[in-house]
């Protein structure tokens, strides 16, 4: 049944954005607009092309960038080493880093290319069809996303099949940048997008029964939850928790992958319903985390491990486990 939901698609630039724009220098306006040309003949020359082509181009891309891209890669052969010790090689986790680079690389540009045909997705897990056919009119519903593998090809599909789906995103720091990615973005998919700064937007959503995407596995700056992530003490974002315990409304963990052969899988996990109390956010993000392990064991050279997860400092990262080698 269609729900009547909020139009939350961001205009053309959004308020916050627009005061970004008003308090910018000349000499940063003129930055941004060289950022915008740029982007615009990057995204004409992506648009329709197919995604064998663009993944053999990242492949032989990322090794001609390397120097360039060296703290990428040193961040991600350092949090290797974190969760895995000796038990991989320094090259190894090379090999791991740059692969690692690669699958992000890819995946950003997932929802630009041309569209995988459907035959090539295969939906499964034991929480699938509660989340696409079950749910209750009006019952407001978070899809807990994490940076694994084909993320943006995994929200372009479920778009196809749930009409209220929103998204969390990151506004890019340039405004005409913004707009641009965003009316990519909005081209492969039916989703409405609402900006990470937008709590009340959030809640407003899941209250009035739509469909919220989060991406649940980013360093958590303010107001953390210390729970078990790859056998390390971590820092986890709040938000996705606290929603979902504030709005009275399930968590489902799903994962997206690429297959070897060419094919994706797109895996959605059993609902991970709200517990009241600091103690039931910790535990619902401990059973997020856990169902999570697996699927970044198996297919680690999908994961992103160039980002900073694990910082010195913060009182995190602490080994609470001897984790396996990944698959």
């Amino acid at each position: 049944m269609t729900r009547t939901l909020p139009q939350l698609v961001p205009p053309s630039i959004s308020l916050r954005q627009r005061r970004r724009w008003a308090r910018a220098s000349p000499g940063q306006r003129l930055r941004w607009h060289g950022e915008a040309l740029l982007l615009r003949l990057l995204l004409g020359l992506l648009r329709g092309r197919r995604h064998a082509t663009v993944r053999r181009g990242i492949e032989g891309l990322v090794p001609l960038a390397e120097p360039l891209l060296g703290r990428h890669l040193g961040t991600a052969a350092a949090n290797l080493e974190r969760v895995y010790g000796t038990q991989l090689t320094a090259a190894q986790r090379r090999r791991l880093a740059r692969r690692s680079l690669e699958s992000f690389l890819l995946s950003c540009l997932e929802s630009i290319i041309a569209p995988v045909p459907p035959e090539r997705i295969r939906a499964e897990g034991e929480g699938l069809e509660q989340l696409l056919e079950a749910r209750r009119p009006g019952q407001g519903v978070i899809i807990a996303s994490l940076h694994l593998g084909c993320w943006d090809l995994g929200l372009r599909w479920l778009s196809g099949r749930i009409d209220d789906l929103a998204v969390i995103y990151r506004p890019a720091r340039n405004p005409e940048a913004d707009r641009l990615l965003n009316a990519a973005r909005s081209a492969n998919s039916t989703c409405a997008w609402i900006s990470q700064f937008d709590l009340r937007a959030m809640l407003t959503w899941l209250r009035r029964g739509g469909a919220l995407v989060v991406m649940t596995d980013l360093y958590a700056h303010k107001h953390p939850l210390a729970v078990d992530v790859l056998g390390l003490g971590t820092r986890v974002a709040r938000t996705p928790l606290a929603l979902s315990q504030k709005a009275g409304v399930p968590l489902f963990p799903v994962a997206h992958v690429r297959e070897d052969d060419g094919r994706f899988r797109l895996i959605c996990g059993p609902a991970l319903a709200p517990r009241p109390g600091e103690a039931g956010l910790t535990a619902q993000a401990q059973a997020l985390a856990d169902w999570q392990e697996p699927w970044i064991q198996t297919y680690a050279e999908q994961y992103y491990w160039i980002q900073r997860r694990w910082r010195a400092g913060d009182g995190s990262g602490g080994r609470l486990r001897t984790l396996e080698p990944p698959a």
